[in-house]
């Protein structure tokens, strides 16, 4: 990995990163970069696609408690690399050997049981073993050779909590990336999620030409019910004990109308209009850590519930899972490029739960 690479959260990437990104890098799209992948181009955007984000990167000197390693960067080719296709009968038919097998090793070894590489490998993954100073990482991601937005899948060995962190719509919630990789990789101790989840294509470039005002969106793992994002959730809620899922979502100001407000910061939802213990436990803290603004659904706030959101509507059938839809403003998103911000969200959302 070259030196001079540093996340936009202020996380270094790697051992060798030292120096913050140029301001060509951060417009670029928000992620370190490996030396093993050329720097990225800005993507060209429609309006549409642009909506309803603003771009919240920053520059801030990184912090040394922690470094997100930047092979995460990897996990999210160039959004012109992809052609999406939908999941195939195959494909989850190998997820579901992977899936459940990974994460019955992951809390007893650490180098991957070798028949599952060639698993993956029959359907266009790779398996790949990540070592860092602080973990060893099991990676499910598509081979470069065939991006097709089948998603990535990062799983923690040794010991780890039932936690699961998600993110559903990189490149166009912006941040979400890395907050979402900082969040798994810097987590407090004893407190280590399990699993992360992330999509591999923008979720409107499902179809050529598609807009967001289309009735259906193919790419959007959070609201295709058919995709391997889908099942990777479905998988885990059956292997995991009480599993709790947390996804990560962004809002733009530039879109405050239909009940937001300037001082709606960020919106926790459990995808219903009954909320549950977990998200009920969640907002006080968050508020203290992150300032004003910080809303229920429904009850603080009518909008960016997630009610249809596709991960939602299945842990609901899961006695013992949770998930939180957790929306984000972009000045939100902009704040937690503080460190120490990162660092209280994550003793936030992973501390335990006590009914």
């Amino acid at each position: 990995m070259a030196a001079g690479v540093v996340s936009a959260l202020g996380f270094p990437p790697g051992a060798l990163a030292q120096q913050a990104p140029s301001p060509e890098e951060s417009r670029a799209g928000m992620h370190a970069h490996a030396t093993a992948r050329p720097a990225r181009e800005p993507v060209s955007k429609t309006p549409r696609d642009k909506a309803p984000q603003e771009d919240p990167t920053v520059s801030l000197p990184a912090n040394p408690r922690c470094r997100v390693d930047a092979r995460f960067s990897g996990l999210w080719p160039r959004v012109d690399a992809v052609t999406f296709h939908p999941t195939t009968l195959v494909e989850r038919a190998a997820f579901t050997r992977l899936i459940p097998a990974l994460l019955a090793a992951a809390p007893k070894q650490k180098t991957v049981p070798p028949e599952l590489k060639e698993v993956a490998a029959s359907v266009g993954f790779l398996l790949e073993t990540w070592t860092t100073p602080r973990d060893t990482f099991w990676v499910l991601r598509e081979r470069p050779d065939g991006y097709h937005g089948a998603g990535a899948y990062v799983v923690r060995t040794g010991d780890a909590t039932e936690d699961v962190v998600q993110v559903p719509h990189p490149y166009y919630d912006i941040g979400t990336e890395d907050i979402g990789s900082a969040l798994f990789s810097c987590p407090p101790e004893g407190r280590a999620p399990r699993l992360f989840m992330t999509a591999t294509a923008h979720r409107y470039h499902g179809t050529p030409g598609e807009t967001p005002e289309d009735p259906e969106h193919p790419a959007d793992v959070a609201h295709n019910p058919d995709h391997l994002f889908q099942t990777v959730t479905d998988l885990a809620a059956r292997s995991l004990h009480g599993p709790r899922v947390t996804q990560l979502h962004g809002f733009g100001e530039s879109k405050i109308q239909k009940g937001r407000s300037e001082a709606l910061a960020v919106v926790v939802s459990d995808g219903s209009r009954t909320p549950g213990t977990w998200a009920r436990r969640l907002v006080t803290p968050m508020e203290e850590a992150l300032g004003p603004g910080v809303k229920l659904f429904p009850e603080g706030a009518q909008v960016l519930g997630g009610t249809q959101n596709a991960q939602a509507r299945l842990l609901q059938n899961y006695a013992g899972a949770r998930f939180l839809h957790l929306e984000m403003s972009s000045r939100t998103r902009k704040a937690l490029a503080r460190p120490a911000r990162l660092q209280r969200l994550a003793q936030i959302l992973f501390a335990p739960l006590e009914d």
